[in-house]
Order: structure tokens, then C-alpha cells, then sequence
């Protein structure tokens, strides 16, 4: 990836469905980032996963090397939301975070 000067983005909409596991689905994302010590995007959906179509539920994971580049890519980032969508919806964000922050939630999901 260095020699080519690659940049890793992963998408990942359906963690969990490949081994049941959510955890050991994302597997090639730490390795990535911590094994082979890489920055990478992650663009993670729930959307898909939680039957939250047309909800837009998920996040956008930036790992860096260096922390100096933190405030850059967040100013980047901003300007780039806020010109896709400046409110975006919080149904489908306020179901997800009732369904991971319950133990008893989460396990029946």
C-alpha cells in the first residue's frame, strides 16, 4: 500500500453479517490500521444491519498517524457535511444508540 502510495477506505454496510460477529468482521480494518500501522477511512453503516433503510444511521472513522493532521482533516471534513446536509435526520441515530448502549438491547439485536 506505502509503495503504490495507496489510501485504505472501507465501507462496511453489512458488519456482522459475514461470521455473525461484529467484532471479528472487521478484522481487515485493524489490521490495516494497527498491524500494518496504515491510515485509514472508514465509512460504517448501520443502516442496512439495524433494518434502518432510509434512516442514513452510521459514522465516518478517520485513523491517522500523526495528530497534527486531527484539525485538518475534522475543518475538511465539515466543510464537506455541511455542504452535503446541514441537519441530518437523529431517528434513526437515537433507535442505534438505544439498541448499543443496552446490554439486554444489543444482545437481542
Amino acid at each position: 500500500m506505502r509503495e503504490r502510495n495507496l489510501f485504505p477506505f472501507f465501507d462496511t454496510p453489512y458488519q456482522g453479517f459475514a461470521s455473525g460477529d461484529l467484532d471479528e468482521d472487521m478484522w481487515p480494518v485493524r489490521y490495516f490500521a494497527e498491524v500494518r500501522g496504515l491510515e485509514i477511512i472508514v465509512a460504517q453503516s448501520l443502516a442496512k444491519v439495524m433494518g434502518l433503510y432510509n434512516e442514513r444511521v452510521g459514522a465516518l472513522t478517520v485513523v491517522l498517524n500523526d495528530s497534527l493532521d486531527v484539525e485538518t482533516v475534522r475543518t475538511r471534513l465539515q466543510v464537506i457535511v455541511r455542504g452535503t446536509y446541514c441537519s441530518p435526520p437523529a431517528h434513526g441515530a437515537v433507535i442505534a444508540l438505544r439498541i448499543l448502549s443496552d446490554p439486554f438491547n444489543f444482545q437481542e439485536w
